[in-house]
């Protein structure tokens, strides 16, 4: 604006100085030539600078009015153009926000789309992962029946590979199932989703697999129906596993029936039978189906004197949740009584309930057995007293017989041996060859008869009387035997191995007799050996302590080992060893008393062992 007003002001000053300098150039020659007169000459002059006056305002009147005119109707125009134009401005600003609006909601579409695909191919690899990583074997259909998704788990159960079956037409079953077949058809026209259809199919190497098949339609965008997707499962094996389970279920009823008890279950809560075997009706008269539909019925069949306590002890089980075993007396159909042997335990099904579970076994012959057994026991503990009493009464007779016959009989010895010695002493040298010959033989058999009722009285003494059991050391004892051994024959060579620390639990004084005699027989039995060895020593047999008496003497024939404890059975002869034939049978009755085992090993001329068990 300020740019055009300066080129008006610049062309109102170009006009005007042009019309001033042409004036003045010919005003006033033109006057010269025209008037001579100079007084005329100056008065017009002189109008002609008032009428240059006027003409030169006329002419900035009219140059400036022209210009301003011009200048208002631009300012004019360019007001309405600015309006125009603030107009225009406004809506360009509008359309500029709206663009911006449109732009950033473009973006944010932009954006929410991308995310969106990315969401999309996200889970399109998710499910396309999931779909061959699954275990189950996964097949979608188009409506053709022609293959569009065949993952891994497919590939391994019917040994195809996806690309040797996409766009092939699949069937779902075996031809042979024609019944499911047209079910699975029929529920994909009806859209429908079908669970678990068991059927078979044939794999690429010929063998039929088991299957369970699952279905369901696939939709198009539009809502249309585009094919379905199944699911096979493998169920070879759980169809093996169901055949065994049958079998091993037909195999455990018919074990369950053939237990000559009363097989049964019991719910603690409701305290009713959830099973019963069907030996119910052939030992108490009621069908299993009795026990089952009445929950009473088993209280009832309990004897009206044993049930209180028989109620009692199955609750209280539960509580202790521990097993029992009952023996009470059930009433059958026809009116007998029937003792049952109720053995139970308490366990907890997969369900967590409490469960009673058992065997009921008739056992009234046992117990008629028992009855008559006790009668029998009472009659037989009757004639044991009885007999007892006179065994008592026999053992004292016994007593007094062997007091009077060892004092009846030692005071003729006692004679006899008197005289014998008497004639020894005195009148010895006066008999011949045989009369001293026969004296020296009644000296023997007297000493010989005095021995014999001592072992008598000393197989007498061990048989009667209390054991007192104590703490005993037979090594310490076997030494004490060793050394009167010694002394009353010091000219033998013996060598003696005792092994030390053998204790047992016993009674002494009898062991000592024991002990002594079982020595007493190695070292009489060595006498003819010069390289003679006893040996008394201990040996574990199954956890069991075993003492024994070992000799290199003359031993004996095996066959022999179970007749030498017997009472007056001698192997040889007087003349060879001397002995009454008792002192093996004392050892034998001692360890028995002790609740002991004695017996014997030998070897004719290779010695002999005897082994001995105390029950400590």
């Amino acid at each position: 604006m300020a740019g055009s007003n300066q080129n008006i002001a610049l062309r109102i000053t170009a006009i005007y100085a042009l019309v001033g300098v042409l004036w003045i150039l010919f005003s006033d020659w033109l006057l010269c030539l025209a008037v001579e007169d100079p007084r005329v000459l100056t008065r017009l002059q002189m109008g002609k600078g008032w009428a240059y006056v006027a003409a030169t305002a006329a002419l900035l009147y009219w140059l400036v009015h022209r210009d301003t005119a011009q200048i208002r109707r631009s300012e004019e125009d360019l007001l309405v153009r600015n309006e125009e134009l603030t107009v225009v401005e406004e809506e360009l600003r509008q359309q500029n926000e709206e663009f911006i609006v449109a732009e950033e909601e473009l973006r944010q579409q932009l954006t929410e789309n991308y995310e969106s695909r990315k969401k999309l191919f996200e889970a399109n690899e998710a499910m396309t992962a999931i779909l061959q990583a699954s275990p189950v074997a996964i097949v979608a259909l188009d409506r053709e029946d022609r293959v569009v998704v065949w993952n891994r788990a497919a590939e391994r159960l019917f040994g195809w590979l996806e690309e040797e079956v996409r766009e092939t037409p699949f069937s779902l079953l075996h031809p042979d199932d024609a019944k499911d077949g047209k079910r699975v058809c029929a529920s994909a026209c009806r859209e429908a989703v079908l669970h678990d259809i068991e059927g078979v199919r044939m794999r690429k190497n010929g063998e039929l697999v088991s299957v369970s098949i699952s279905t369901a339609p696939l939709h198009d965008p539009a809502g249309l129906n585009a094919g379905m997707i199944a699911m096979f499962t493998d169920i070879t094996d759980r169809k093996s596993a169901a055949e065994n389970l049958r079998e091993s279920n037909e195999k455990y009823a018919e074990l369950v029936n053939a237990v000559s008890g009363i097989v049964w279950e019991l719910d603690v809560e409701s305290f009713r039978f959830t099973f019963v075997s069907q030996r119910s009706e052939d030992i108490l008269g009621y069908p299993a189906e009795a026990w089952l539909a009445d929950p009473g019925y088993w209280e009832r069949s309990i004897h009206p004197d044993d049930r209180p306590w028989v109620l009692a002890a199955c609750r209280a089980t539960h509580g202790e949740g521990s097993g029992r075993e009952l023996e009470y007396r059930s009433l059958a159909a026809d009116g007998r009584i029937v003792w049952l042997r109720n053995s139970f335990m308490v366990v907890e099904d997969a369900n967590g309930r409490v469960k009673l579970r058992g065997v009921m076994t008739d056992v009234s012959r046992r117990k008629k057995a028992e009855e008559d057994l006790s009668m029998l026991n009472a009659e037989l503990e009757q004639r044991v007293a009885q007999r007892t009493s006179e065994l008592e009464e026999l053992n004292r007779e016994l007593e007094a017989f062997s007091y009077t016959a060892s004092h009846d009989l030692r005071a003729p010895l006692r004679h006899i041996e008197g005289f014998s010695k008497a004639l020894m002493e005195d009148y010895y040298d006066t008999f011949d060859g045989a009369g001293r010959q026969h004296l020296d033989r009644l000296c023997s058999a007297a000493r010989k008869m005095g021995q014999l009722i001592d072992d008598l009285l000393r197989l007498a003494m061990v048989s009667k009387g209390e054991i007192i059991r104590r703490p005993t050391d037979l090594s310490m004892i076997a030494r004490g035997i060793v050394q009167d051994l010694m002394v009353s024959q010091p000219e033998r060579t013996v060598a003696f191995r005792i092994t030390d620390g053998i204790k047992v639990n016993g009674d002494s004084r009898l062991l000592q007799v024991a002990m002594e005699n079982l020595l007493v027989n190695a070292w009489k039995y060595t006498e003819k050996r010069k390289d003679a060895i006893i040996e008394f020593g201990v040996d574990e047999d199954r956890g069991q302590t075993v003492c024994f008496v070992r000799d290199n003497g003359i031993g004996f024939a095996n066959e022999h080992a179970n007749n030498i404890f017997k009472p007056f059975l001698r192997l040889h002869r007087t003349e060879e060893y001397e002995g009454s034939g008792v002192g093996l049978a004392t050892v034998r009755r001692i360890v028995e008393r002790h609740g002991g085992h004695v017996w014997a090993e030998g070897r004719e001329g290779h010695g002999a062992v005897f082994f001995f068990t105390l029950d400590n």
